[in-house]
């Protein structure tokens, strides 16, 4: 084939990313293997997309669950002392009576 296109860019870094484009008639077997790579590598992506969105909620759920026990402890504080001085003020009318 004279018309044939085959494009390879991109890098072999850890990080780099390669792009092929491909137009070109093969066997059923081998254009399937092809197309089988192509969506091990798609589903592995959204798997690892949908982790990192799960693991990300995850980490927000937490962290709004903390804030919650904080403001929750935060405002244990503020009401336990008003109790002790109603009960000393209790206390000291008892007395005087």
């Amino acid at each position: 084939m004279s018309d044939e296109v085959i494009e390879l860019i991109g890098t072999e870094t850890p990080t780099g990313s390669i792009r092929v484009r491909l137009d070109l008639e093969l066997p059923h077997e081998q254009a399937m293997q092809i197309l089988a790579t192509v969506h091990d590598y798609k589903d592995r992506k959204q798997k690892e997309e949908e982790a990192a969105r799960r693991r990300e909620e995850a980490e927000r759920r937490k962290a709004e669950a903390a804030a919650r026990k904080a403001a929750k402890a935060e405002a244990a504080k503020v009401k336990k002392p008003a109790p002790a001085k109603d009960a000393a003020t209790k206390g000291n009318d008892e007395k005087k009576a």
